[in-house]
């Protein structure tokens, strides 16, 4: 069976938000299925929606893959050219990458994930990884690549494109995020009451805050401190101080620099780490990034300093995991041999028997 006979689904879930890309050329875009962003209550039901409307989708898929056979049949040998998306048996093949998704944490979230999709009625195969994991396939094997997510939080992954990825940051918004919409939307944030107290220079960034919260900084900050779930309202923040550096705002443009050599800092402990030979490159994903092409052209140009030979924005990191999986769902069971994401993808065989799913980091036993 080739992957264009089956239904394929890639699902980058981010901090902010749910992306989906189908096999069709569709996309959807969803609530956030991470915890750490809307609660686990909340993610538990986003997860159940996301599940369902794949069902409904792939089935209504298989109804017009069949009647676009029995017309062929109908009209005969000289009906001219078709195309068969998917057959009747066909199990669908789903790639969910998601942000809340580590060693430490790929046994519950699979379990999570296996109970959601069963109780959708949902029969497929479902890969799970961290959401930058599948984009280290975007460049050839036996070619060193560092990712930069810079999204709601950050995280750095490299491979000397042989070996297992190393991985650094990636901690949520109190360990780690150096460099993301929320670093941005905090210090932007803490800057613009700094300068309106006396504490430092006075910013654009406060005005510009006030004016889209439709309230002054320091009630604003307040009231963002009783949000149950911040890190997603905080990262909300970031594009304002965006403008103010487009804006020429001083204390902007200082804050910008440390976010960028936070970045820059993160890229090349991965780089070291996973002992990157020259001739690397360099991909970079993220709301942040794409919001904002200034800023992506800054990470770039600093980037070159790192010695990367390409850098490349990926503008569309579901449609990138549509692409990955398209090459890896040629078989059933999917494989997963690829050294570079092989350690940190778990399987999940949802066609109802539990011993079918695997992984060689779940620890604690099947899904």
């Amino acid at each position: 069976m080739s992957s264009a006979d089956r239904p394929l689904y890639g699902i980058d879930a981010g901090g902010s938000g749910t992306s989906v890309r189908t096999w069709t050329g569709e996309r959807w875009s969803m609530p956030p299925v991470n915890p750490s962003s809307v609660g686990q209550d909340a993610s538990d039901r986003c997860l159940a929606d996301l599940f369902g409307r794949i069902r409904a989708h792939a089935e209504s898929g298989r109804e017009r893959a069949d009647w676009v056979r029995a017309s062929r049949v109908h009209a005969g040998p000289d009906a001219g050219p078709g195309v068969e998306r998917a057959g009747p048996d066909a199990r669908p093949a789903i790639w969910l990458a998601s942000a809340s998704v580590d060693p430490a944490t790929a046994g519950e979230e699979t379990r999570r994930c296996a109970a959601a999709a069963r109780a959708a009625g949902l029969r497929a195969e479902l890969v799970i990884s961290n959401d930058i994991t599948p984009l280290l396939l975007g460049a050839p094997p036996e070619v060193g690549h560092v990712v930069v997510v810079c999204g709601t939080g950050t995280g750095f992954l490299a491979t000397d494109g042989r070996s297992a990825p190393v991985r650094v940051g990636g901690c949520e918004y109190l360990g780690s995020d150096e460099g993301s919409a929320f670093d941005l939307g905090l210090r932007g944030l803490r800057t613009a009451v700094r300068g309106l107290d006396g504490r430092g220079q006075r910013t654009a960034i406060s005005d510009f805050l006030a004016a889209q919260a439709g309230e002054p900084v320091p009630e604003l900050a307040r009231r963002l401190a009783r949000t149950p779930f911040p890190k997603s309202v905080v990262a909300a923040l970031a594009p304002v101080v965006l403008r103010a550096w487009l804006a020429g705002d001083q204390a902007a443009a200082e804050l910008v620099d440390d976010v960028i050599g936070e970045l820059v800092i993160g890229a090349r402990a991965a780089r070291d780490a996973a002992a990157v030979a020259a001739g690397w490159r360099l991909s970079v994903v993220g709301g942040v990034m794409t919001g904002c092409p200034e800023f992506f052209s800054r990470l770039a140009a600093a980037a070159t300093g790192l010695g990367a030979d390409l850098v490349t924005l990926i503008s569309d990191p579901a449609a990138a995991l549509l692409t990955a999986l398209a090459r890896l769902a040629g078989t059933d069971p999917i494989g997963l041999s690829d050294p570079r994401i092989d350690r940190d993808t778990w399987y999940l065989d949802l066609a109802g028997d539990p011993a079918g799913s695997r992984g060689k980091g779940l620890t604690s036993g099947h899904a």
